[in-house]
């Protein structure tokens, strides 16, 4: 049984930080800047830590 896509890039912070990025480049409603900010740094660690997640399951 093959992954989803969402899956496959890590779920939510993936899904907000595109949000995010249409909202603010589309000039939908006004977002500051530290908001980008803090969004990109969560999807980051994210990333990082389901990288870790499954180098563990692998060794």
């Amino acid at each position: 049984m093959s992954k989803k896509i969402i899956d496959r890039l890590y779920g939510l912070p993936f899904v907000l930080i595109i949000l995010i990025l249409l909202i603010k480049y589309l000039d939908i409603f006004p977002i500051p800047n530290w908001v980008l900010g803090l969004v990109i740094a969560w999807g980051a660690i994210a990333f990082f830590v389901e990288g870790m997640r499954q180098r563990k399951k692998k060794s």
